[in-house]
């Protein structure tokens, strides 16, 4: 196969991918939401960056209680973001641009107004009442124990058939069954119908809770007497669908899928790793949130990083996310957080010289922070039942800022939610020409990664840097290598590598202006300083 073709069929190890939030990138017509053809608008930025894939978070029809993870039509598109006709553009703007699309596709669970969800509740005769899960009660109580995600009962009565119906998370959402052999079948027409249409793979939100167990056994009682979801997720059964999945996807030339797979802090890589498979059955990929649980040092990002290669099969294939739209921004991981933009930037150049697929999350390129909601402005429900102890998602689903104009450039009218009162210096249009900015890093890197292809495949090794506040590793192929070394710490801070003096400088975060030409094993880095160093 010549390099041409295994980059083709293997892009989604080699590139990058751009997660969209649709509501918060770009409004077209003015009414405060953002669109499809907001995105068609951006595809010039999105290529500049140097990014090779974009992610869309839902764009079905749907109520919007759950921000689009409630829907209400697999095959159509949310008159809030437009109509099939704009996506089918959206795809052709961005396949002539070289980027490929991949959707966010929710298999777990409908809204309560999908239509089959409505024919299914109607009567327990009806022959979609089988697509969902229901229950009588067990004597007069719930049919057992188990938990949503946010600590209240799963079953929900419906006293038109006194029956309970299950639902992982809002009782507007209830789940899907997926031992009903009906039911699994119109999914995956759904998958087809999609792939026919050209997109180019799916994220596949909370696939491992798509099974529970089939005896309803109670969930065991841990510790300070919550729930643990045994029998409600990480089912054997998830895999076998994933496997049916994965020959469809294989029916398609270059498509791909990545899973979400969350585990509560501090991660779970080997969870990860076991929707996997072998690496060529499954999925191409899955998240492990391990990275959003870790300690901002350099030992516990080498604990994370290790544990994860460690856990993936044979040939599997890693990818790094480190902010998202549930989880929130890196930018502001860590509570009272100092040096944030000096973290973001040594973020960027792990995230992006790391083995595994980047996943950036929309706005991450220029530094954006989570947005201080207030109660009159929250949308997100979990924001609204939970307030003022959690106040929900809003905070880093916010408009891009584009530049320094009214709504930051994203609306000309009052956007869905407001933009960070730092929209003023924290755009795109005030990085674009600064060398210092966290988006001319992103767009370095990027370039870099697309150059040095050890970068995209190459293998991964750490190296021992005699300091603790410094993580070091190594990316060859062949008899080529790339060293990185990053500051973790806000002083300098001095490593001894045996064998530097054969490298010479090719990146760094600060400025390689100032560097010597000449290596030798002792390198001194300053406060968060990285360093991409190239083998002679």
């Amino acid at each position: 196969m010549s390099s041409n073709n295994t980059e083709q069929t293997y892009w989604w190890k080699y590139g990058v991918v751009y997660h969209i939030y649709p509501q918060s990138f770009m409004d077209s017509d003015e009414d405060g939401f953002g669109d499809l053809k907001g995105i068609i608008q951006k595809l010039d930025y999105l290529v500049s960056l140097g990014i090779d894939a974009v992610w869309l978070s839902p764009i079905y029809p749907s109520p919007m209680v759950d921000s689009g993870y409630d829907i209400t039509d697999y095959k159509n598109i949310n008159p809030l973001y437009g109509n099939i006709d704009d996506f089918m553009q959206l795809l052709a703007q961005a396949h002539s641009r070289g980027l490929k699309v991949i959707m966010d596709l929710v298999l777990n669970h409908t809204s309560d107004q999908h239509p089959w969800f409505l024919e299914s509740r109607s009567s327990k005769n009806n022959p979609k009442r089988g697509w969902y899960i229901w229950e009588p009660p067990k004597l007069g109580k719930k049919p057992n124990n188990w938990m949503t995600n946010f600590g209240q009962s799963a079953w929900t009565y419906d006293s038109f058939t006194n029956e309970y119906y299950y639902h992982s998370f809002f009782k507007e959402q209830p789940d899907l069954n997926w031992r009903n052999s009906e039911l699994r079948s119109e999914m995956y027409d759904v998958i087809r119908f999609w792939l026919e249409l050209g997109v180019d793979g799916f994220r596949l939100d909370v696939i491992n809770l798509i099974f529970k167990d089939k005896h309803l056994r109670k969930n065991p009682i841990g510790f300070l007497l919550s729930k643990k979801k045994v029998y409600n997720r990480n089912r054997p059964s998830v895999c076998e669908v994933l496997t049916e999945f994965r020959s469809i996807l294989d029916e398609y030339p270059h498509k791909t899928s990545v899973g979400e797979i969350y585990s509560p802090p501090p991660g779970d890589p080997d969870l990860t790793a076991r929707f996997q498979g072998n690496g060529s059955d499954m999925l191409h990929m899955a998240f492990d949130f391990s990275a959003f649980f870790s300690r901002w040092s350099a030992k516990a990002y080498y604990e994370m990083i290790k544990n994860y290669y460690q856990a993936l099969p044979k040939d599997g294939w890693p990818c790094f996310v480190f902010s998202n739209h549930d989880l929130g921004r890196s930018t502001n991981r860590w509570m009272f957080s100092f040096y944030k933009i000096e973290k973001a930037k040594v973020r960027a150049m792990l995230l992006l010289t790391l083995k595994g697929t980047p996943f950036i999350y929309y706005g991450d390129e220029i530094g954006m922070e989570n947005v201080n909601i207030s109660r009159s402005q929250i949308h997100d429900m979990y924001g609204k039942l939970f307030y003022p102890f959690y106040k929900g998602r809003d905070a880093y689903r916010t408009p891009m800022q584009w530049n320094s104009q009214i709504n930051a450039g994203f609306s000309k009218t009052r956007p869905w939610l407001p933009v960070h009162k730092n929209y003023k210096t924290i755009n795109v249009e005030n990085e674009e020409g600064r060398r210092d900015s966290i988006l001319s890093l992103y767009r370095g890197l990027i370039q870099l990664r697309k150059k040095y292809t050890i970068l995209q495949y190459g293998d991964f090794e750490f190296i021992d840097s005699g300091n603790p506040k410094v993580l070091s590793y190594r990316r060859y192929f062949e008899n080529k290598s790339i060293v990185v070394i990053l500051n973790f710490s806000n002083n300098s801070e001095k490593v001894e590598i045996s064998g530097l003096r054969d490298y010479s400088y090719l990146y760094s975060i600060s400025d390689l202006d100032n560097c010597d030409d000449t290596l030798s094993d002792i390198l001194v880095l300053k406060a968060f300083e990285g360093f991409i160093l190239s083998s002679k």
